[in-house]
């Protein structure tokens, strides 16, 4: 791969690299043979190791360019989710200070959406920091 490419040119080990990216030897193995791909600070950190461009570097590996646009797209949903559960919890406050028609039914049900919407968030937080943790490995 263009990885393992670049590296042997500059006739560098995996654990030199390794060791400047603060990944293990396994890790830098397990990118060079495909089995999964650098996060994009990693990538970041390689490019520098290499005296190359991200562009450049990720070129060669369609894999690589689709893996971070998945990434990406994943940050932008829990973003999204982050908004949306802010405006539930601005809502639910100002019918909280509000005077008028705000009954106990309606300060129910915004808590329950409200702790709904914040659960599921930190569940999909944890379970894509695992995966990512799990590819790094």
């Amino acid at each position: 791969t263009r990885l393992k490419q670049k590296r042997n040119e500059l006739q560098m080990t995996q654990e030199e690299v390794a060791e400047k990216i603060h990944v293990s030897r396994q890790t830098i193995s397990n990118w060079e043979n495909g089995r999964n791909l650098p996060d994009i600070n990693s990538l970041v950190l390689i490019s520098e190791i290499y005296a190359i461009s991200l562009d450049e570097l990720m070129k060669g590996d369609p894999r690589m360019v689709k893996q971070l646009d998945k990434k990406i797209k994943k940050g932008n949903y829990f973003y999204f989710l982050a908004v949306l559960s802010g405006i539930f919890i601005l809502l639910t406050i100002f019918h909280m200070i509000s005077p008028g028609e705000f009954t106990a039914t309606l300060l129910f049900f915004g808590t329950l959406i409200i702790v709904f919407l914040v659960a599921i968030l930190i569940i999909l937080w944890g379970l894509i920091g695992i995966k990512d943790k799990l590819n790094n490995l």
